[in-house]
């Protein structure tokens, strides 16, 4: 029933005050749903129709043309949560061993689709989900830190393919993103942006989160909307919690407001990607659970998914991956090592679910989950980045120098807390992707192939039910815009749209034998390439640094041989050639060549332009944001002088000049117990320390030289020389540093002037260890 809404507005207009009074219904605050031409956004208002006569009394007024358009009747909420890098055999509804009660539950409301597909990497599938397009055909072959000057690569989703935020925003409905965004370009990782591809420039009015890969989960680098905050510092602060109390306290606020406008979340945790970090007692939980190893871990999840109907019944399990040893071959370090890291990624994704409970409980509590469509996906498969005996500090691996089993062994219960940045052994991801070939990166099953649920119960009635059609993330978008009522654009903000590469997979909503409506498919990563159609797929693994030419083509009827186990190339080579012409039909079509197999190279291509013009010296004033790796002066391996401008006053000051990485590694200038301080963390294993005499207070000049004197490559570092100074006196010299080739470069944790936000540069300071005198400013001169 329509309720009548007395509508009170005072409006001040030439010195008087008028009252409007009684006449509004609730929801005429917006313009009617059949006067709008929806392909074209923003849409035209519609015409007035009101009558305009010599005065009000003789006129007839239309509001419509001013007010806001409404979604179309009926359409749900939605909620689209992201994991990261969890594989096909992780979840517990998908038959894994870690316990994700809250997930599972969604899953008996809804559907598991079991042929689900993503790119195999994180940028390019959140690219796909949000606009319904294939990656490279949106510009994001990799993630955007690996950009390259082709269209397929650019790292910047063009304004031709509005995401699904921006569509549904100019249809009448809120939008907020909250978590790990990964689409800004590197060159827009600044203070000033530009901010046309952050979560605000692409359809999103609210957003909180961190912008780039990864975060420190207790630490984290955060933005709120188009500026960087600073991280939180109260006790037992987790990144999860904070995304999910976000989420829940903007629906909130939205549902409140009583508009009648639905709601689109985009909620993208940084679980389970790297670094894993959870709370001891979701950790301790899983003690022991997989003692028996990744081989027989794999092989038990592949019973219970045969149990549950995940996958056919005579699926045959591949043979381990390459490059992962047996089980039995470990010694019982490896072992102790190994199980405990896959305790603490259990525990990451156990805490993630616990904390996705309450999200969904509160749109239970709101009354609004039966007509919520959630959707949840990983962008990729498990994650082999942690190789072969994963790592207790990321940043080490970075620079080709991962820590050892030995060290691990002393760390261990440590391990997922705030003084480690952890990553599992790859072993565990082939047991994660159990029962599919490789990984992420990869084209083959493991890479591409992903748990996939979406529950939505005024619609979805076959509840816990399987589907097995075939589809992939870019029909994400084209299901939503039917489930909406809605049909793509032609014309977003004056730009012409390119076409949906998706194909909306609702049909299935009902009819679980349907065929699948998806014709084809193309995928490539990293060089190597596959592609499916009516049930077949290619599938050719690169070699980094190989030619192409020498890629061996598989061949698989997937249709019938789910995990890709019996290779038909050389019985069937016609349908092979197929293929592969297909691919090359395909990847001309979306803009996948050139062909590029590099990873760290790509990153590090000094032929590309960076987010801030080069100069020689640099000018930073304390109070501003953090500026990241990709934004700051270039100065690891390169002669520079930095220089603090400080007036120190009478009873002495002490905090952070100036710093930039963290914990894990970096480098920090600051004061403390009355004396300049210089300390250069490299990677965690040393601490290379120098300090001056005691400075009197007064006006000060306080200055590092650091001199570089040899390099290496692997490990990636070089040697230098320090020389401080106060009032240009030298007052403490440094010989052969280590200072690493990258630190924070994927966390973010770069240059800060006058605070140490996140974890602490120095065990000697407590983060933010905000300086206490005047600090005028800091410079940073390159040779």
């Amino acid at each position: 029933m329509r309720v009548r809404l007395l509508l009170a507005v005072g409006i001040v207009a030439f010195g008087c005050s008028w009252v409007l009074a009684d006449g509004l219904e609730q929801g005429a605050l917006s313009t009617p749903a059949n006067r709008v031409d929806r392909t074209v956004l923003p849409p035209a208002p519609p015409a007035f129709r009101g009558r305009i006569g010599t005065n009000y009394k003789n006129s007839t007024p239309d509001f419509a043309p001013a007010l806001p358009v409404t979604a179309p009747d009926g359409a749900p909420n939605v909620l689209i949560v992201v994991l990261d890098d969890v594989g096909y055999g992780h979840l517990g509804c998908y038959g894994g061993p870690i316990e994700t009660p809250n997930i599972d539950r969604l899953a008996a409301s809804g559907l598991r689709y079991n042929n689900f597909h993503t790119t195999a990497l994180c940028s390019p599938s959140r690219a796909a989900l949000l606009t319904g397009r294939n990656h490279h055909a949106v510009a994001m072959a990799a993630i955007t830190e690996a950009a390259t000057g082709y269209p397929g690569n650019y790292g910047a989703i063009p304004k031709s393919a509005a995401t699904i935020a921006e569509t549904l925003k100019q249809n009448g409905y809120n939008t907020m993103a909250f978590g790990k965004w990964h689409l800004a370009p590197y060159t827009a990782y600044t203070a000033a942006g530009p901010f046309d591809r952050w979560p605000l420039g692409l359809g999103f009015e609210k957003y909180y989160g961190f912008l780039g890969g990864e975060t420190d989960q207790w630490a984290p680098l955060l933005v709120q909307d188009n500026h960087f905050i600073d991280t939180p510092t109260r006790p037992g602060y987790h990144l999860t919690e904070d995304l999910c109390d976000r989420a829940i306290a903007e629906i909130r606020d939205q549902q409140q407001a009583n508009t009648g406008r639905p709601f689109f979340t985009y909620l993208a945790l940084g679980a389970a990607h790297a670094p894993l970090h959870a709370p001891k007692e979701f950790i301790k939980k899983y003690r022991g659970r997989f003692d028996q190893g990744w081989d027989q871990v794999r092989a038990e999840t592949f019973e219970r998914q045969k149990q549950l109907g995940i996958i056919p019944k005579d699926t045959v399990l591949p043979p381990a991956n390459p490059g992962v040893p047996a089980w039995a071959e470990l010694t019982a370090e490896q072992k102790q090592v190994y199980c405990r890291l896959q305790e603490v990624f259990a525990g990451f994704l156990d805490h993630a679910d616990h904390h996705l409970g309450r999200v969904f409980t509160a749109l239970d509590e709101l009354g609004v989950r039966d007509n919520t469509l959630i959707v949840l996906v990983s962008d990729n498969g498990a994650s082999q980045e942690g190789l072969q005996n994963g790592t207790l500090n990321t940043d080490r691996f970075r620079n080709y120098f991962p820590d050892t089993v030995e060290e691990m062994l002393h760390q261990l219960d440590e391990a997922g807390g705030p003084s480690t940045d952890p990553h599992y052994p790859m072993g565990w991801a082939m047991a994660g992707n159990s029962p599919l070939k490789r990984w992420k990166q990869d084209t083959h099953a493991g890479g591409n192939t992903d748990p996939f649920i979406i529950s939505w119960p005024a619609k979805i009635k076959d509840g816990g039910a399987i589907r097995s059609q075939y589809h992939h993330v870019t029909d994400v978008v084209p299901t939503i815009l039917e489930v909406c009522g809605l049909t793509a654009p032609t014309s977003v903000n004056g730009v012409r749209q390119m076409p949906m590469h998706g194909t909306s997979l609702a049909y299935s909503f009902t009819d679980a034998q349907a065929r699948s409506r998806k014709p084809v498919q193309y995928y490539e990563m990293l060089g190597s390439r596959a592609i499916w159609a009516d049930g077949w797929t290619a599938v050719a693994w690169h070699k980094k640094d190989t030619p192409w030419e020498e890629d061996r083509w598989e061949l698989y009827h997937t249709e019938v041989d789910f995990t890709q186990a019996n290779d038909l190339a050389a019985t069937q080579p016609a349908k092979l050639q197929e293929l592969i012409a297909l691919w090359e039909s395909e990847a001309g079509k979306y803009n996948v060549f050139p062909l590029d197999d590099r990873r760290y190279e790509r990153v590090a291509d000094p032929t590309r332009p960076v987010a801030a013009l080069t100069r020689k010296q640099y000018t930073y004033s304390p109070g501003t944001s953090i500026l990241h790796p990709l934004a700051a002066p270039q100065i690891l391996g390169v002669e520079h002088t930095i220089t603090a401008h400080v007036t120190i006053p009478v009873g002495g000051a002490e905090g952070v000049l100036a710093c930039s990485g963290g914990e894990f590694g970096g480098w920090t200038l600051f004061l403390k117990n009355g004396r300049l301080h210089y300390v250069h963390n490299y990677l965690k294993l040393d601490h290379f320390r120098v300090s001056s005499e005691e400075i009197p207070p007064g006006q000060h000049t306080l200055s590092l030289h650091v001199t570089p004197t040899e390099k290496h490559l692997k490990p990636d570092y070089s040697l230098a020389n320090v020389t401080l100074s106060v009032d240009g006196k030298t007052q403490g010299e440094l010989q052969g540093i280590k200072v690493a080739g990258q630190y924070s470069a994927v966390t973010g944790y770069g240059l800060l002037i006058g605070r140490n936000t996140g974890t602490p540069v120095s065990p000697e300071y407590k983060a933010p260890f905000a300086f206490t005198g005047k600090l005028d400013k800091v410079t940073i001169d390159l040779k």
